[in-house]
């Protein structure tokens, strides 16, 4: 197996890039960018010549990483599925604790539901002196992990709530009622009873209502308490107010604040924050945020008046300038500015003031002259202040703004004022920087700043997600350069860090656009069995993509479906029906029947062959006329069981053996449409018709089809005539066609157009007859003969024969 380092290496010297070692004792503070030299061509495709393919060893494919744990969780649900007999107790217990310990990504409801499970199963089968499989200390571990806010997925369902309610059940019959466990962002350890547990549990997965219900009944807050009780008590309520923020649920907030202060329990500077960024950032509601912003704030312990916090001041000003209420916003900044020397964060606040009422970078900078020039005359009154200055975090915060203001060109002036006064990027900068060029198109910025990132730690989520983001911007543009993406792509994965789906996804895309299967399975080994079948579903759609995609050639749309069926064995039957379709109209029948069989040996019923996608492969060997495939795929749906066959399926069958030649079997299977209890449809009637064509004795079995129709007084449309009058000429009655097509317009309304005239050529087989029609067709419907000439001909019999002309006379089942 080629050494993954060595990928790093040599990628790194083609890209013309350093090689950096992040352990340096001496590496520069600040990381230098790194100079882009002349433009590289992109690199070619490589070809195996014979003597390679003769002595050089076949690649091995990366083996497949799943997330350590997860088979044996998903093995717990697929036996419980199945009714198969599940893996050991002990090896799932092991699966469960290695899971939740090792897990790098958010834990989807897919990951929960699998967890679940396996609880379940280990709950039922305990060991044989009655002890549980899994211990108070790694249940709590378990717990703690999932309510790890980062692991928190975007949307959450029921699995997470059910799961977290199982573990502390099972804690319960432990006979349990207390445990040291470690709450909140900052891990401090807490003697917590198990109801505050569950509060938290029920606010974070949302059931809010509920955990305020028990929050009610059982939290009572005591301001003479010691201060952990009121830690606590006050937790709780927090908690529930911002279990309700999640559900952005503005009446149950309302409702809790109200409950809040009939409880005495202290309005903090931390709950006006959840406030007013809720007010001001997600609900654009001015009026709230005010108010909750004036309403006095306390301390926790002390009980004694504080300030906002400078992040709380910034979200009000935001909202006071885009809603244009600037004597508000003079306010609050006249208020921080009360003090001798404001701290750094109302400082920050107060520059983001002046860029959202329209100050650009020039009056920033000399507004920053006037705090380094307050702060310095300030400590030489008192030499003990501290010294502020505006720094990278600072910068951040005007860029981030400009950001959400789609404003890149102010962003990147904010930039060159740090570069000017010496502030010092830092990941969140050039991170940011990434993301504002790519907005821009300016993707050779983007590289740039990324350099720069790149010698720095990189190991903050927000930069990983704008490396992510660069990777599918350069996959998406036709000017990439292959080399530095690969060597992108490399230094995440040697980073271990986060590939977001669609990163995956665009990285695939292109290996396959550029030939290279092996890298593209590699990516997929490793990357793609780490999501959930959500995230899963956006690589299958970009691979189902490049298959349809007309300007695939059919051999790499071959090598995608592959990768798709062994990588993706869940696709589902909705996504491999279009793909079979596609070979069928590559004319490839040979390829899409063994999409089809793949469906139809598919182990999981929810994926197997059915009714429909029966019909559409016998729709396509029509198509093909391929009497093979179509003899294989017929004796498949005798043995089928599962598949009942009405009149759809049977319109099919018929049309395809019409297209094989085999017209005396398409007829007998219309003879058992018209005795089955189901009847016929009209596409029925015309595929019977078309059954007809170029057969022994066709015009008895037309004109005999045709008499029964008139005698039921079956209404006959264009569909149904130009069937019936295609039959006749097919038969060689030529004659009879012609009067047909003469008095068609007189008898049944229907105008001759480029369908019925096209298909009365191509039905009259005869060179010397199709003269005669070409001159017909000619002197009285001269534009429709332009048309049949501007789609192009064919001859039969290798040239010798008559003309075909390119027109569509496909019949739907």
């Amino acid at each position: 197996m080629p050494s993954h380092l060595t990928h790093v290496v040599f990628r790194s010297l083609i890209a013309n890039e350093p090689l950096l070692y992040r352990g340096c004792c001496y590496r520069a503070l600040r990381p230098r960018t790194i100079p882009q030299h002349g433009v590289r061509l992109p690199s070619q495709l490589q070809r195996r010549t014979f003597l390679n393919g003769l002595f050089k060893p076949k690649r091995k494919l990366k083996p497949v990483e799943v997330p350590e744990g997860l088979e044996k969780l998903s093995a717990v649900s697929l036996a419980l599925k199945t009714s198969t007999r599940p893996p050991e107790p002990a090896e799932v217990a092991d699966a469960m604790t290695v899971f939740f310990a090792k897990r790098r990504g958010t834990f989807e409801n897919y990951h929960v539901v699998n967890a679940y499970n396996a609880l379940k199963y280990l709950r039922e089968n305990p060991r044989d002196d009655g002890r549980p499989w899994l211990n108070i200390k790694e249940l709590f571990t378990i717990f703690d992990r999932l309510l790890i806010p980062h692991k928190r997925p975007e949307v959450v369902e029921n699995a997470h709530l059910a799961f977290g309610r199982a573990i502390l059940d099972e804690v319960t019959k432990m006979g349990v009622k207390k445990r040291k466990m470690l709450l909140g962002r900052h891990k401090v350890p807490s003697e917590v009873d198990l109801v505050f547990i569950e509060i938290k549990l029920l606010s974070y997965f949302g059931a809010a209502t509920e955990a305020r219900d028990m929050a009610a009944s059982t939290v009572r807050y005591d301001p003479d308490a010691a201060p952990v009780e009121r830690r606590i008590s006050y937790d709780a309520w927090k908690d529930v107010l911002v279990g309700f923020i999640h559900e952005d649920n503005l009446d149950e907030i309302l409702k809790t604040m109200d409950m809040i202060s009939d409880l005495s329990i202290p309005y903090t500077s931390a709950l006006q924050s959840n406030l007013v960024h809720y007010f001001a950032d997600r609900k654009k509601d001015m009026e709230r945020a005010k108010y909750w912003y004036s309403q006095p704030i306390v301390g926790l312990y002390a009980n004694s008046p504080t300030k906002a916090s400078g992040g709380t001041c910034a979200a009000l000003l935001r909202v006071c300038a885009s809603c244009g209420d600037l004597a508000f916003g003079q306010q609050v900044v006249a208020s921080l500015l009360q003090d001798e020397m404001p701290p750094k964060s109302a400082w920050d606040a107060i520059f983001l003031w002046g860029v959202a009422t329209g100050k650009g970078a020039d009056e920033i900078g000399r507004m920053m002259d006037v705090l380094e020039r307050r702060n310095d005359e300030a400590r030489q009154k008192n030499p003990k202040l501290e010294i502020i200055r505006p720094d990278g975090n600072t910068i951040n915060i005007l860029v981030d703004y400009c950001m959400s203001k789609q404003d890149p060109y102010s962003a990147e002036r904010f930039s060159v004022l740090a570069e000017k006064r010496g502030i010092l990027p830092n990941d969140t900068t050039y991170s940011m920087q990434i993301k504002y060029r790519i907005s821009v198109g300016d993707l050779d910025g983007a590289r740039a700043a990324y350099f720069n990132l790149q010698g720095g730690f990189m190991g903050e989520e927000y930069s990983v997600a704008a490396i992510n983001q660069l990777i599918q911007a350069l996959c998406a543009s036709k000017q990439h350069h292959f080399d530095e993406l690969m060597a992108m792509v490399d230094d995440l994965h040697e980073r271990k860090a986060h590939f977001a789906p669609e990163t995956v996804a665009a990285v695939t895309l292109l290996h396959l656009r550029r030939g290279e299967i092996h890298d593209a399975m590699d990516l997929l080994q490793v990357h793609a069995h780490q999501y959930a079948p959500n995230q899963r579903s956006v690589i299958r759609n970009t691979l189902s993509g490049f298959i349809l995609d007309p300007e695939t050639s059919t051999a790499d749309a071959w090598d995608g479906y592959q990768i798709l069926r062994n990588v993706f064995v869940e696709t589902p039957r909705e996504d491999r029906v279009p793909i079979m379709n596609e070979f069928f109209a590559r004319n490839r029948s040979d390829m899409a029947c063994h999409v089809f069989f793949h469906m139809r040996n598919h182990l999981s019923p929810a994926l197997a062959a059915n009714r429909d996608v029966y019909i559409a492969a016998f729709t396509g060997f029509a198509r093909c006329a391929d009497a093979e495939s179509l003899e294989l795929a017929h004796n498949q749906l005798r043995l089928d069981l599962n598949v009942d066959t009405d009149t759809k399926l049977r319109n099919s069958l018929m049309l395809a053996y019409a297209a094989i030649r085999e017209n005396r079997t398409a007829l007998q299977l219309w003879r058992e449409i018209c005795e089955s209890k189901e009847g016929p449809t009209y596409n029925s009637i015309a595929i019977a018709f078309r059954s007809c064509e170029g057969m022994h004795f066709g015009t008895q079995h037309t004109k005999s089809i045709w008499h029964r129709l008139k005698e039921q007084d079956v209404e006959i449309d264009k569909t149904i005539w130009t069937a019936y009058m295609s039959a006749i000429a097919r038969n060689h009655n030529h004659d009879e066609a012609k009067n047909l097509i003469e008095t068609v317009e007189e008898e049944y309304g229907f105008k001759l157009d480029l369908h019925i005239l096209g298909s009365w050529f191509n039905c009259t087989a005869s060179r010397e007859k199709q003269t005669h029609v070409e001159t017909w067709i000619k002197e009285r419907y001269p534009e429709a003969w332009n048309e049949m000439e501007a789609l192009g001909h064919w001859v039969t019999d290798n040239g010798f024969g008559y003309r075909q002309y390119n027109i569509n006379r496909d019949l739907d089942p």
